[in-house]
C-alpha cells in the first residue's frame, strides 16, 4: 500500500494539520484490515495463498518508519477514534508532534469517557542504521483502569519505558533485535491477583525473528525480572496449524535470586523467602492447537544443597507439629480446627479405616506416595481440558496441592493462587518438612465432607452415625465420591433416597480400581454393593433438599494411569 502511494520517494519535510481517523471494529468486520493485505499479483495460479505474509507485513511497517519517514516536520492535532461493538469508544489524541533530525518528540493522551493516560514520547529514529531509540514517560499517576478496558477489570501503570529496534534481514526473514525496559510496573486485575502486583524492573534484550509463518523469540535473548535473569525460546507459528513452543534452561543459579524477585502480590504467603543453596530449571511447552491432546509440558525445578531458613509469611514448618486451622467461606471465618492428637475430632490415620484411605487415594490422587506434589501427566491433561473447554475446568491437584489450598490459600482461582499453590507444594515436598502420612492425616481431618462437615470424625458421624475405622467399603467409596462437591451431597441420591445409576456406577469402577491396586482383595469385590444406608445427621437433610447440580461436574476425574 505505501509503495502504490509513495512509489520509491522519500519525504524530505512534513507540515501537516487537523487530522482525524476513525477506526470501527464490529465483531469479524472493520474498516482498516484491507490496508495491510497483500495482492496476489499472479493471477494464473490455481492456488490462491489466503495466509497472510509477516515478513511481508513487517516489511511495510518499517519501510515507512526508515524509508518514507521526513527528516524534519511539525504534525499537529491528530485525533484517532476507536470504536469497537459492546466496548467503550477510546479517543487517541496526539496535540503535536515535532520532528527535527529524525529526533522525534510528541505527548499522547489516550481516553475513554471516564479514563485518561498521559504519556511523552521521545524517539530518535537512525534510518542508515535501520534502528529506533525509544523512551516512554507515564506523565498520569493515578493507578486507574486503562481506557476502554475496564470491562477487563485491568489497572495499569508505569514510571517509565524505554526499548530499542534495530531491523535487519536473514535468510528472507526479518530479525528485530534491541533491548527493552520497564521501571516500576504495577498491575491490578482480578484474574491475575486481588491484590497489586508490583515489578520494579523488567529488562529485555531480544533477538526475534518473523517468517512468513512464524514468530520467533530466540533463546540468545534474555529477560531480567527484579533479580532473576533466565533465556527464554518463544515459537509462534501461525499457519497451516497454530503452534506454541516455550523452552527455559536455567542452570545452577543462587535459589535467594528467585526468592528475592517474587512480586508481592503475587506471592502474599511467601513473599520474603530467605534460602541458601542453588536452583536449577527446565521447561518444555509444545503445543498444535489443531491437534491439542498432542499437548508436551515438562517443567522441573531442582534444588542444590538447598536450605530455608526463613518461609516468608506464613509458617510452613507448622505442619509437623500442633497449630490451628481456621476454615472460611466466603471470606468469613466459619470454624477452627486444633490440628492435635488432644483435639477428640482428630483422628490419627492409623484409625481411620483403610477402606477411605484407599479409596481416596483411587480418586484424588494414586501417586501421593510417590510423586513429589506435582503429577505432570495430569497436569498436562488438565491443561488440555482447559484449553478445550476454554476455561479454568480442572486444575490437575495432587493430595499435597489440596491441602496447600486449604491451608495456606483463598479461594480465588486466579493466577496469583496457582502459583504460590505450586510454590509452597515444592518447598514442602522438596524440603521435606512433614512426611507423607502426617500430610494425609492433616488433609483428612481438615477437608469438607458435607455442608459445614469438616474432618474425617464428623463426615463419618454425619452420614453414617459412625467412627471413622467402622465405615464399610461401600460407604467409603461413597465419602471419597463426595470430596469435590461436598455442599452437594444429595446431587448422589433419587428421590427414594437411592444413589443414583451414575454414582452407583462410579463406585463399581473404584472398587475394581481398589481390586487393581491390591488395596482390597477378590472375596471384598465379590461381595460388594453399590448401595449406602444414610444413617446420620444427613439423613434429615437429604429429605428437605432436592440438588440438581450436574454430576458429570462434580464426580472425581479419575486418571486411569495411577
Amino acid at each position: 500500500p505505501f509503495k502504490a502511494l509513495f512509489g520509491d520517494i522519500a519525504i524530505k519535510d512534513i507540515f501537516w494539520k487537523n487530522t482525524t481517523i476513525n477506526l470501527c471494529k464490529y465483531d469479524s468486520t472493520d474498516n482498516f484490515s484491507t490496508l495491510f493485505k497483500r495482492k496476489n499479483v499472479d493471477t494464473t495460479k490455481k492456488v490462491i495463498n489466503t495466509h497472510p505474509d509477516y515478513t511481508e507485513r513487517t516489511s511495510i511497517i518499517f519501510k515507512a518508519i526508515f524509508d518514507i519517514l521526513p527528516e524534519k516536520g511539525s504534525i499537529s492535532n491528530i485525533n484517532i477514534f476507536v470504536k469497537r461493538k459492546e466496548k467503550d469508544d477510546v479517543n487517541i489524541s496526539i496535540p503535536f508532534i515535532n520532528i527535527n533530525d529524525y529526533k522525534i518528540n510528541f505527548p499522547i493522551t489516550i481516553s475513554d469517557k471516564k479514563q485518561k493516560q498521559h504519556f511523552f514520547f521521545a524517539n530518535i529514529i537512525y534510518p542508515d542504521d535501520r534502528t529506533i531509540y525509544s523512551k516512554v514517560v507515564n506523565k498520569y499517576d493515578e493507578k486507574d483502569f486503562f481506557p476502554g478496558y475496564k470491562s477487563l477489570q485491568l489497572k495499569a501503570h508505569f514510571d517509565t519505558a524505554f526499548f530499542s529496534i534495530h531491523q535487519s534481514t536473514e535468510g528472507g526473514n526479518i530479525v528485530l533485535s534491541g533491548q527493552s525496559e520497564m521501571l516500576h510496573l504495577f498491575i491490578n486485575q482480578p484474574a491475575i491477583s486481588y491484590s497489586d502486583v508490583i515489578f520494579d524492573k523488567l529488562r529485555l534484550n531480544y533477538h526475534f525473528t518473523i517468517t512468513e509463518n512464524a514468530f520467533i523469540l530466540d533463546s540468545s535473548s534474555q529477560v531480567h525480572f527484579n533479580q532473576l535473569t533466565f533465556n527464554p525460546f518463544v515459537r509462534f507459528q501461525v499457519y497451516p496449524t497454530k503452534q506454541l513452543e516455550i523452552n527455559i534452561n536455567k542452570p545452577s543459579f543462587p535459589a535467594q535470586e528467585l526468592f528475592s524477585s517474587l512480586p508481592e502480590g503475587l506471592f502474599h504467603n511467601t513473599y520474603g523467602i530467605k534460602a541458601k543453596g542453588n536452583l536449577s530449571y527446565k521447561l518444555h511447552f509444545l503445543a498444535d492447537f489443531s491437534i491439542i491432546d498432542s499437548l508436551k509440558l515438562e517443567s522441573e525445578l531442582k534444588p542444590e544443597k538447598l536450605s530455608i531458613y526463613s518461609y516468608g509469611n506464613v509458617n510452613l514448618a507448622k505442619l509437623d507439629s500442633d497449630f490451628i486451622h481456621t476454615v472460611y467461606e466466603n471470606e468469613e471465618p466459619v470454624e477452627q480446627i486444633y490440628v492435635s492428637y488432644s483435639n477428640p475430632n482428630y483422628t490419627p490415620l492409623q484409625q481411620i479405616s483403610p477402606y477411605l484411605r484407599n479409596a481416596l487415594l483411587c480418586t484424588e490422587d494414586g501417586a501421593f506416595y510417590w510423586h513429589r506434589g506435582f503429577i505432570q501427566e495430569a497436569f498436562q491433561q488438565a491443561l488440555i481440558q482447559n484449553i478445550k473447554r476454554k476455561r479454568f475446568a480442572r486444575g490437575g491437584s495432587t493430595i499435597t496441592m489440596q491441602l496447600v489450598k486449604n491451608l495456606y490459600l483463598n479461594k480465588h482461582k486466579n493466577i496469583s493462587r496457582k502459583l504460590e499453590e505450586m510454590l509452597i507444594v515444592w518447598i514442602i515436598e522438596n524440603m521435606r518438612l512433614c512426611s507423607k502420612d502426617r500430610m494425609f492425616e492433616i488433609y483428612l481431618n481438615i477437608i469438607e465432607f458435607g455442608p459445614h462437615t469438616y474432618g474425617v470424625s464428623k463426615g463419618t458421624h454425619f452420614y453414617f452415625n459412625k467412627k471413622p475405622n467402622e465405615l464399610t467399603l461401600p460407604e467409603a467409596i461413597f465419602m471419597a465420591s463426595i470430596v469435590p462437591k461436598p455442599k452437594h451431597f444429595a446431587s448422589s441420591f433419587d428421590s427414594t433416597g437411592t444413589l443414583k445409576p451414575a454414582v452407583q456406577d462410579f463406585l463399581k469402577y473404584v472398587a475394581n480400581r481398589m481390586l487393581s491396586k491390591e488395596m482390597i482383595n477378590q472375596a471384598e469385590l465379590d461381595a460388594f454393593q453399590p448401595n449406602i444406608e444414610i444413617k446420620g445427621p444427613a439423613k434429615e437433610l437429604l429429605k428437605q433438599k432436592k440438588d440438581s447440580i450436574n454430576l458429570d461436574e462434580v464426580l472425581p476425574v479419575l486418571n486411569i494411569n495411577y
